[in-house]
C-alpha cells in the first residue's frame, strides 16, 4: 500500500525524528506522521496522542487501514500526562499554540533528560516558547520554515542540556537557524510581522500605552529586511 502523503507542514518534523526513535506525537493529526515514519522504515513504534477522542478514533481508523496497530498506541490524554517516559524517546508537539505547548512542557520534567529531543511547531507565540526552552536548559538544535494552506510555520527541534541561554527579541521570534537561512518564506513572514506591528503600535499609542518593545522589534525587522 502507498505510504500516506504528509503535507509541507507535517514533512518538517521528518527532517528532525531520529533514525530508530520511539516517537510520541502529541495532539496527533489523524496518525499521519508516525504512520509516515513507520511505513518509511524511519521508526519501529510510536504514540499517537490526543485529548480528543475524534481524532484519535480517525488516528485508530488510519492505524488499521495501513495494519500498523502493534506498531502505534493510541492514547487519550492532556499532552503528555498519560504517556510513559521509558516508552519514547523523540516527542512531536504541533498544532498548538505556544503557550499551550509551553504548559505542556512544563508539566513534562522528565523531558529534562538528554536523551530525549523535542520537535515543536507553535501555531502562536514562538518568542513564548523560544524564551521557555532557552530559561529551561534547552538548547534548540535546528529550526525550518513551511508553507501550507496560506501560514507560514515555524518548527524547533530541541534537546536538554542544563544551560541557561539569552537571546534578543528578534532572535526569540525567528531563531537563530531561520534568521541565516529562511530565505523567502522569512521575508513574507516578516512582511506579515511587520504590517501586524505597525497595526498594534499604532492602537497602544492611542491608548496612551508604551511601545517601546513593539517599535525595536520592528526597526530590526527593518534591519534585517535591507541587509
Amino acid at each position: 500500500m502507498e505510504n500516506i502523503k504528509l503535507n509541507e507542514r507535517l514533512l518538517t518534523a521528518v527532517q528532525f525524528v531520529r533514525e530508530g526513535s520511539r516517537l510520541a506525537d502529541v495532539g496527533t493529526d489523524h496518525g499521519y506522521l508516525p504512520i509516515f515514519l513507520i511505513l518509511e522504515g524511519r521508526i519501529p513504534f510510536a504514540i499517537a496522542a490526543d485529548i480528543n477522542r475524534g481524532p484519535l478514533d480517525k488516528a485508530d481508523e488510519n492505524i488499521h487501514k495501513y495494519a500498523l496497530d502493534g506498531k502505534i498506541k493510541t492514547v487519550l490524554c492532556d499532552g503528555l500526562k498519560r504517556i510513559d517516559k521509558r516508552e519514547v524517546d523523540d516527542v512531536a508537539i504541533f498544532g498548538m499554540g505556544g503557550e499551550l505547548i509551553v504548559k505542556i512542557l512544563d508539566e513534562s520534567p522528565w523531558l529534562k533528560d538528554a536523551s530525549k529531543r523535542l520537535i515543536l511547531q507553535p501555531m502562536t507565540h514562538p518568542e513564548k516558547l523560544r524564551k521557555y526552552l532557552a530559561d529551561n536548559g534547552y538548547r534548540i538544535i535546528g529550526e525550518a520554515l513551511s508553507f501550507d494552506r496560506g501560514k507560514i510555520y515555524q518548527t524547533i527541534c530541541a534537546e536538554y542540556d542544563g544551560i541557561i541561554r539569552k537571546f534578543d527579541d528578534i532572535t526569540l521570534l525567528y531563531g537563530e537557524y531561520i534568521l541565516k537561512n529562511g530565505g523567502e518564506l522569512l521575508s513574507e513572514q516578516m512582511e506579515i510581522d511587520s504590517k501586524k506591528l505597525s497595526r498594534k503600535i499604532e492602537g497602544k499609542r492611542a491608548g496612551g500605552e508604551d511601545v517601546s518593545y513593539e517599535a525595536d522589534l520592528l526597526e530590526n525587522i527593518k534591519k534585517i529586511k535591507m541587509r
